[in-house]
């Protein structure tokens, strides 16, 4: 059990390291968000995850990009045909949904009822068993995501959780 566990720490720290440098490769790439997510989901073992943005100055929660396990990308890596998997995030249904999706800000009303939202996003993305993470960005926005852990008992990245989700706000929005 004890090497499963370290086995799973390298992982997830192996992704986590490497992002940074990844992120770099594709300076420019209007959808880098999309590639990190992906990693991330494979860091925390997410069935799917969906990633909004919260800009209070125009009102607006908006979905940013969105990555699900039903909808698999054929290649092995995906930062090696960046061409190809964004090609397939174009196509993809449930990416789609998500940026599609757009709600009033929570922050701008002041009282960020952060639950009350999530309820709202599981709903029209059709989670199930899910759990969500906030956390400041720039200018005043926040980031939110909205997560489905491949087991609801699997605990054992939580702690990183928030680290490696706020990698997403380094990346641009288009």
């Amino acid at each position: 059990m004890e090497l499963e566990l370290l086995q799973r720490q390298n992982k997830m720290l192996s992704y986590l390291s490497s992002l940074p440098r990844r992120m770099l490769l594709l300076h420019g790439t209007e959808n880098v968000t999309e590639f990190v997510l992906h990693d991330l989901c494979q860091c925390f073992n997410f069935n799917k995850a969906a990633y909004f943005v919260d800009n209070p100055d125009f009102n607006c929660t908006k979905g940013v990009a969105g990555f699900s396990t039903e909808e698999p990308f054929a290649s092995e890596t995906i930062w090696a045909d960046p061409v190809s998997f964004s090609t397939h995030m174009k196509q993809s249904q449930f990416n789609q949904r998500v940026r599609g999706l757009t709600r009033c800000s929570v922050k701008k009303d002041g009282d960020s009822n952060h639950a009350q939202l999530a309820e709202l996003l599981a709903k029209d993305l059709g989670f199930n068993n899910y759990a969500f993470c906030s956390w400041a960005m720039r200018h005043e926005n926040e980031g939110f995501v909205l997560y489905e852990k491949a087991s609801i008992y699997d605990s054992f990245a939580d702690e990183h959780l928030l680290d490696g989700l706020s990698l997403l706000s380094f990346c641009p929005i288009f």
